[in-house]
């Protein structure tokens, strides 16, 4: 199989989207509970076609026909002090027959040309049912660092004996401020390795409750609150957006109340509210270096993109 490499031009665009459906459609063969409707079709779209409009990337051709495209969205700075690319999981897809083989021509291609452009870092969300395709991206330097997952909105039921929980108001958020904080702090401890910039707790927590949608639930011993959970519409991929989807963006335990089964019951909570207000879908994502993250979500959803990250030695431009 012969295969062209050309620059991404947008007037393939439509070609592109029903590339990737045939692609998206094998994700949902593998977890039949991902929206697969027109509403889904129409959010891809428009995802795909913003990424041809404003993106770069390549695509890749055999006998004039388009059989794969690879773009990403240009980042100041991506996982350190370089300028990187960030390719979502609409950004690049391949026939399914070759797929291997046109990735490895997509990623020499589409480095080679970022990298000249003084791009270091670069982040891929591959759809997690290809661990052919994962392996590929091992193989040429990418190593794993977030999950996107889902799960049906389904009861987990459980009690921890003294803990109860609470759906927040504006006026419970104080409880949580100090949680929060830890929360915020817990990053940047081994094996983890974030940096986060440094944050007043009870603003951040504050700010994000007054927007639109955004609900947390609060776990108390007695007074004390112990763990929090929080959910809103938008999470990191276009799945996120679906309108029958709300999104985990962040849970915490006190140390001391971890393996209790504390987590499992904030989780239960929303999925209780969740099945009450028509959400049929809860999604998370979550880093894969967060060991104790991994575990949890890991237990409750099934991931559908597994994003691969990997820095160019910037001794390589010098």
């Amino acid at each position: 199989m012969k295969i062209e490499i050309l620059a991404a031009d947008k007037t393939f665009c439509k070609e592109a989207v029903d590339l990737f459906w045939q692609t998206y459609l094998e994700e949902v063969y593998s977890m039949p509970f991902l929206p697969k409707d027109e509403e889904m079709k129409n959010l891809i779209d428009d995802s795909i076609n913003q990424l041809f409009e404003n993106g770069s990337g390549v695509m890749a051709f055999s006998d004039q026909k388009l059989v794969g495209y690879m773009l990403g969205w240009s980042v100041n700075q991506l996982f350190g002090p370089v300028k990187g690319v960030f390719s979502p999981m609409i950004g690049h897809t391949a026939k399914k027959e070759h797929r291997r083989m046109i990735y490895t021509k997509m990623l020499e291609y589409s480095l080679k040309t970022w990298v000249d452009q003084g791009y270091l870092s670069f982040a891929v969300s591959v759809l997690a049912h290809d661990l052919g395709l994962i392996d590929e991206f091992f193989v040429h330097g990418y190593g794993m660092r977030c999950i996107d997952a889902m799960r049906k909105s389904e009861r987990i039921y459980g009690a921890v004996s003294g803990v109860t929980i609470k759906k927040a108001s504006q006026s419970d958020l104080a409880d949580i401020a100090l949680i929060h904080g830890k929360h915020h702090d817990y990053y940047g401890y081994s094996p983890i390795f974030m940096p986060r910039l440094s944050e007043d707790a009870l603003t951040d927590i504050t700010h994000w409750f007054s927007q639109p949608e955004h609900h947390l639930w609060i776990s108390y011993q007695g007074d004390k609150a112990v763990g929090y959970i929080r959910i809103q519409p938008e999470g990191e991929t276009v799945v996120s957006l679906y309108s029958k989807v709300m999104n985990v963006t962040g849970a915490y335990v006190e140390q001391s109340f971890r393996s209790m089964g504390v987590a499992s019951l904030l989780l239960d909570e929303v999925q209780r509210w969740l099945m009450e207000h028509g959400y049929h879908l809860c999604g998370v994502d979550y880093e894969a270096i967060n060991p104790a993250a991994y575990r949890f979500w890991n237990r409750y959803f099934t991931p559908y993109t597994v994003s691969v990250a990997r820095r160019i030695d910037e001794r390589i431009v010098q």
